[in-house]
């Protein structure tokens, strides 16, 4: 049967501890950290929801109720998945396997981007593989060195552009079958660096390339620069 899009389900992952953003997360999660005046799961879910998105799967762990309590309130009929706590990235994914029957994208709690979801999802159906990354540019502050081995330079790049995986992907069903336990229970994002590693040697990752606005809220800095520029310049309505 074809998918709809519209169909699509989103997996919202929400559950970690957001341990480096210290007394802004003791007492609700992070993905309820105000940018502006809305949640940044808020600001998410009212995005999707312009791109007529609204089948919503949230990975809770950390202060599961609070979320649950939260999203109730501003969505209808959704889903949960908890795999606990102390849960990593890739069981987090694992464990809401029964949710991902067809296709389905991937979202991290903490960031914001402003992609065209339906431009990502095609994409990975016409390249054949089982994931596909977004990633964007990102200016290395420092010089990079590089040396043979007898310790003379060979390659200096200052301040080079890197590109780096934003937390966005695309996922099939199949992914699933390449998984083990022992790389699905690795802890943090051990198990998805590897599982990304692993399956892009079989040549079943695929990359979608980002220039737009993005937000990223891993600690205190960025949490002040994210609520700059929600505040002063940006706006996800």
């Amino acid at each position: 049967m074809k998918l709809i899009f519209k169909e699509t389900k989103i997996i919202i992952l929400c559950g970690g501890k957001g341990k480096r953003l210290g007394k802004y997360t003791k007492k609700i999660p992070k993905p309820l950290l105000k940018l502006g005046k809305l949640a940044i799961l808020e600001h998410k879910i009212n995005y999707y929801r312009q791109q007529g998105l609204n089948n919503f799967v949230f990975c809770t762990g950390y202060k599961a109720n609070v979320l649950k309590n939260f999203i109730k309130k501003r969505c209808v009929n959704p889903e949960f998945s908890d795999s606990g706590v102390n849960s990593g990235i890739l069981k987090r994914i694992h464990y809401a396997k029964k949710f991902i029957k067809k296709t389905s994208i991937i979202s991290y709690g903490d960031t914001l981007a402003k992609i065209n979801l339906k431009n990502i999802n095609n994409k990975n159906k016409k390249s054949g593989v089982l994931m596909s990354i977004v990633v964007a540019p990102i200016q290395n502050p420092f010089g990079i060195v590089r040396w043979n081995k007898n310790e003379k330079v060979t390659e200096f790049n200052e301040k080079p552009i890197l590109n780096h995986f934003i937390g966005y992907a695309v996922i099939e069903p199949k992914i699933f079958n390449y998984l083990n336990n022992k790389i699905i229970n690795l802890k943090d994002g051990e198990g998805i660096v590897k599982a990304i590693k692993m399956l892009s040697l079989k040549k079943l990752v695929g990359v979608y390339k980002f220039n737009g606005l993005q937000l990223t809220v891993n600690s205190a800095s960025q949490l002040k620069e994210a609520r700059i520029k929600i505040g002063n310049y940006f706006t996800f309505d």
